[in-house]
């Protein structure tokens, strides 16, 4: 009998766990996690042993640098201690196995699934990240430039025709039913009743809809007519840069200030790095959140200049002690809910637009990569004259988050109410400068 291909035990895995959620007694959101870890380190320990060579010199890293080997051998052994009166048989043990899944994560494409739709890492990280040695781990700035490198060999494998292979109409294919519904009810925002191939550039009639990779699917782009620019001739109007949910609004916010605690406090120097323009303390924050299923690129706010564009390579797994001591974690409601210290702690793309508007002034875009969302690719250059809604970045291979930042004296109101369930499209109206 001849073996079944990798991508088919990893369709049957994610079947057998939509089955297994869909039963008479239904699973809580804890144990469809327990479930999914348990299929997926299973789903790793069968593969050949032979490590990708990132992962060879990752753990090159472990274990020839006896603080490292210390802490990642403290923090499994902490994920463990945790919760004793729960099985954890199903979780990542040590290193060794976390290099073994990982190295099966790297080597294929996510496929679809209800449950836990999008990228998978973080969740191998999941019980580690609220320990004490998990915190120091994840802050460690060479645990951090080696999992840069892990995040780039798997981009490179999501940039690969191979990728394309969860791109079809099977149960765990990204143009199934369950899928095709969300991408279309996220796309139809605002009451319009497109179909995908209406709503996206692509080709219904050719393989994978024409998407040469899972990251060409990823970021996907509306056609043309699908998100007009909101009042393109009123600077006064500005308009949204992200499809994405409110979620929260700052104003008079301060040069530093306490973001790893609880709690909605920016800090610009955080957010920015090092010489900042002053022009924003005491300005204003809009920050909205991009789900696995929302549009991935960005686009000009405002009217202007480009005066600076550069990215900061951030933390790709660390979560403010705070929040996680208090709340156990989920594969998605922790995640939003430490989007401020994301802002100043995750790999990010900043970009400052100088309007010609002097009610509007300087205004700054910050592209936040959540966890393993470690791609920001900025798609304009300094000097360069954009206009409103024209595209200026986007995210790659996972739900992101995002701030626009205006500065103090701009008199910005008529916000989305935060907390919104429903997306604001991408180009519509995000508020209003009030002369």
């Amino acid at each position: 009998m001849s073996p079944i291909p990798r991508a088919a035990r990893l369709s049957n895995m994610i079947n057998s766990l939509c089955q297994s959620s869909s039963r008479p007694t239904r699973q809580t959101a804890g144990e469809v996690r327990a479930t999914w870890l348990a299929n997926l380190t299973k789903e790793a320990s069968q593969g050949s042993g032979e490590l990708h060579p990132v992962l060879r010199e990752f753990q090159q890293l472990i274990e020839s640098n006896q603080r490292i080997y210390m802490l990642f051998q403290s923090m499994w052994a902490q994920a463990q201690e945790q919760g004793p009166e729960r099985n954890r048989d199903h979780e990542v043990q040590d290193y060794q196995q976390m290099l073994q899944v990982l190295n099966y994560i790297i080597t294929r494409a996510p496929p679809y699934t209800d449950i836990l739709a999008g990228v998978p890492m973080i969740g191998v990280f999941q019980y580690a990240i609220p320990t004490i040695s998990g915190y120091a781990v994840f802050m460690d700035p060479e645990v951090n430039a080696m999992l840069k490198k892990v995040l780039d060999a798997w981009a490179q494998f999501l940039s690969s025709p191979e990728s394309a292979s969860v791109l079809d109409t099977s149960s765990t294919g990204w143009f199934s039913d369950g899928s095709m519904r969300q991408l279309i009810t996220m796309g139809n925002v605002g009451g319009t009743t497109y179909g995908f191939d209406e709503l996206f550039v692509c080709d219904c009639h050719a393989p994978h809809y024409g998407f040469r990779s899972w990251d060409a699917f990823f970021t996907r782009q509306f056609r043309e007519n699908v998100r007009p620019v909101a009042s393109p001739d009123d600077d006064a109007v500005i308009a949204n840069a992200c499809e994405s949910q409110p979620f929260t609004l700052a104003r008079n916010v301060k040069a530093r200030d306490s973001f790893w605690i609880k709690g909605q406090t920016y800090s610009l120097v955080d957010m920015f790095g090092a010489g900042f323009p002053d022009a924003f303390i005491g300005g204003t924050i809009y920050q909205g959140y991009l789900d696995t299923f929302s549009y991935h690129r960005w686009h000009a706010p405002v009217s202007g200049r480009v005066v600076k564009a550069y990215t900061i390579n951030g933390t790709y797994c660390s979560t403010p002690r705070a929040i996680e001591r208090d709340t156990e974690y989920h594969h998605k409601g922790v995640e939003i809910a430490y989007q401020v210290y994301l802002s100043a702690m995750a790999t990010r793309a900043v970009i400052f637009i100088q309007s010609e508007d002097p009610d509007i002034g300087l205004v700054g875009f910050l592209g936040i990569g959540m966890v393993e969302i470690s791609t920001c690719e900025i798609t304009v250059k300094e000097g360069e004259y954009v206009k409103k809604g024209d595209q200026i970045g986007m995210f790659h291979y996972g739900g992101s988050s995002h701030c626009v930042i205006f500065q103090k004296g701009v008199n910005v109101t008529g916000f989305p109410e935060i907390g919104r369930k429903e997306n604001v499209p991408v180009r519509g109206k995000l508020a209003v400068v009030q002369r």
